[in-house]
């Protein structure tokens, strides 16, 4: 890996702890920057990445939804189609 997937990210709800799922603060100010860069990043993992990932950040309950949307639905999100 290089450039921006040197540095492993932190998940959302970790990052952001202040900013539940669903939040208009994902979508404006410095929670949707990190979004997007992270949907990037994490869409640029292998399978067997994204599955360590996950393991290493369980989600908590309130973020139940997170990983079923990133990434089963990301490329059809990133093509315009979802």
């Amino acid at each position: 890996m290089s450039g921006f997937m040197d540095k492993e990210m932190l998940p959302p709800w970790l990052a952001h702890p202040s900013i539940p799922l669903g939040s208009a603060g994902w979508r404006v100010g410095h929670g949707e920057k990190y979004w997007y860069e992270f949907v990037a990043w994490f869409s640029a993992l292998s399978v067997v990445e994204r599955e360590s990932y996950k393991h290493r950040y369980p989600k908590p309950d309130s973020w139940k939804l997170f990983w079923p949307y990133v990434p089963e639905k990301l490329d059809e999100y990133l093509s315009g189609n979802a």
